[in-house]
């Protein structure tokens, strides 16, 4: 089915997202058309590089180069470097954008809503565990990079779960890999998986949901089944 909405990707590496648009579509239900655009397109292997992290402080965000390579982006030089794609995403007449990274982002002043799916996906996890007042669960989290740990320990503080962590990279894990994280976390018996990185797939969240039989929430499909209901017509 197709839709006369105009989507605005924003990717924190390099656009396209050819490795996020088919999941996305499928979550979607139709297909809109799409503008993309990502905060590193353009810049060479050394610009890329001078954005990494530098020290403890600077927080890590990992996201994908066009051609599949994973890098390490400094979260402070990413929150720098969005408002200015946002604007010029404005100028391509899109109804709406969604940002493709789950890192926490200050709302960016936009003349069209901007989804972040790292609202998004908070918002979905308080909901389901908002039952439990006293007992929040156990939540364990995903993340490309085990140095995140400390950043996402801080955005899932609110959640009032016991917080545990895995590392496994979207972008250079095997299915070995996936297996092996996905057997960990099935011995932590937590109440609920997050994988906290818009590079996970629809293939790793069942292989987790198979090895865990519990809930494995994928940010992608959210921020889609979101996004289904502002282009709705």
């Amino acid at each position: 089915m197709m839709s006369s909405a105009r989507i605005g990707i924003i990717t924190i590496g390099q656009s396209p997202r050819s490795d996020v648009l088919q999941d996305f579509v499928d979550a979607l239900g139709f297909l809109p058309s799409f503008e993309q655009t990502g905060l590193l397109d353009n810049l060479s292997r050394g610009e890329i590089a001078a954005l990494a992290p530098r020290g403890p402080a600077d927080q890590t965000l990992v996201t994908r180069l066009r051609d599949g390579t994973e890098v390490k982006l400094s979260e402070r030089r990413a929150v720098e470097m969005l408002p200015r794609a946002v604007k010029d995403m404005e100028q391509r007449s899109v109804d709406f954008m969604v940002l493709f990274c789950t890192g926490e982002f200050p709302p960016v002043e936009s003349k069209v809503p901007v989804l972040y799916p790292s609202a998004i996906v908070g918002a979905v996890v308080s909901a389901i565990l908002s039952s439990r007042k006293n007992d929040g669960g156990r939540l364990c989290i995903i993340a490309p990079a085990r140095e995140q740990f400390s950043m996402l320990a801080r955005k899932w503080e609110s959640s009032g779960c016991d917080l545990l962590f895995e590392a496994l990279s979207p972008y250079i894990s095997g299915e070995p890999e996936i297996l092996d994280c996905a057997g960990r976390v099935a011995r932590l018996q937590c109440d609920m998986v997050v994988l906290d990185c818009i590079g996970y797939t629809e293939k790793i969240r069942k292989i987790f949901a198979q090895a865990t039989g519990k809930p494995v929430i994928l940010p992608r499909s959210l921020l889609a089944r979101v996004a289904a209901e502002i282009a709705a017509r």
